[in-house]
């Protein structure tokens, strides 16, 4: 079985659960954009997971709302039968309702984040019996019920919603800043995800931050934060409740505390940041987020962000748009946001 996964925090914890119950033998790390346009060969075995849908594939989890439709096909249902609705949000309690689970062909919950709806179907009696042959099942079991792990997938939801404090974006610390770390734009991170993957498995937080790897990009997020905040004020604009962001023409950001520009720009509700896509020449990316700390926009981001050929849940979005019409998008998804 192949792991395909989005290289980030939630992406990469969804693989440390999939390898603990499945027999992994390769793994491809992509961003949700060439998922929507049909750039990735996906067959028989694959597991997916935090992406948008294939039908080729075996298992597929995820957790945005964008999604709905594509689970209710998987599901062979209609979307009023899946008992999901693309106009709803992400309950971000863990468990207040099981997810749709379909043993054999994965889950599907408006979690707070697509690791949780992976250990939700593994921890499924139903979703587990085709498994019951398989002799590191139990073992498995036992590690992602541990409390150990139970503390990474709260951490996990807090960091994917957005759940953390004013404090945490300042001076991030333990799983929060590890998450960080992680910069799905560079192919050549490849090693470090996986070693990511089997890390947050296999240890508890204090050994996962001692590792020379890990400690370094630490190092490195911390040591970024001063230039990333000089960066954030000379490039944003506050427009009205608008959090403008413009970062084109500059390489290198340092990007990886996303949460850092809320605190600088409080009175702000709603974020829309503009960069060069490091992946696709003549394109920009478009990415568009409730302020965590003032998060009182009405905008339904994920469906926004569709209409441009992007997604996500209904408080954050992203869309790639060609450089040559990236403007009106610009225009548009801006009109939308303001109030």
């Amino acid at each position: 079985m192949r792991l395909v996964t989005r290289p980030d925090f939630d992406g990469l914890v969804c693989g440390s659960i999939i390898t603990a119950m499945e027999k992994i033998d390769g793994y491809l790390f992509v961003e949700p954009k060439f998922m929507q346009d049909g750039m990735v060969d996906i067959r028989a075995g694959d597991i997916i997971a935090n992406l948008p849908y294939n039908p080729n594939c075996t298992l597929w989890f995820d957790h945005h709302f964008t999604n709905v439709p594509a689970w209710a096909s998987h599901a062979g249902v209609s979307s009023s039968e899946s008992g999901l609705s693309t106009e709803g949000s992400r309950n971000l309690k863990p468990e207040t309702r099981n997810p749709t689970v379909i043993p054999g062909k994965g889950a599907f919950r408006l979690a707070p984040s697509a690791a949780r709806v992976v250990f939700e179907y593994y921890t499924d009696a139903q979703a587990r019996e085709p498994h019951a042959k398989n002799t590191g099942e139990q073992e498995g079991l036992e590690l992602i019920t541990s409390e150990r792990f139970r503390y990474l997938l709260e951490e996990t939801d807090r960091v994917d919603a957005g759940q953390l404090t004013p404090e945490d974006a300042r001076n991030p610390q333990g799983y929060v800043l590890v998450s960080m770390t992680i910069d799905g734009k560079k192919q050549g991170d490849e090693s470090y995800w996986r070693r990511l993957i089997v890390l947050l498995r296999d240890l508890p937080l204090e050994q996962v931050l001692s590792d020379a790897l890990v400690a370094q990009r630490c190092q490195e997020v911390v040591d970024a934060q001063e230039r990333l905040k000089a960066i954030l004020l000379k490039r944003t604009t506050l427009k009205g409740n608008v959090i403008f962001v413009d970062l084109r023409g500059i390489n290198d950001v340092p990007d990886g505390n996303r949460f850092l520009l809320y605190t600088l720009f409080p009175t702000g509700n709603i974020s829309m940041k503009i960069a060069d896509d490091p992946q696709r020449s003549d394109t920009v990316a478009i990415s568009v987020g409730y302020n965590i700390f003032n998060p009182t926009s009405q905008v339904n981001v994920g469906a926004l962000l569709a209409q441009h050929g992007g997604g996500g849940h209904r408080v954050v979005g992203s869309c790639r748009v060609p450089a040559r019409t990236a403007q009106a998008a610009i225009e548009q998804i801006f009109a939308a946001i303001k109030e």
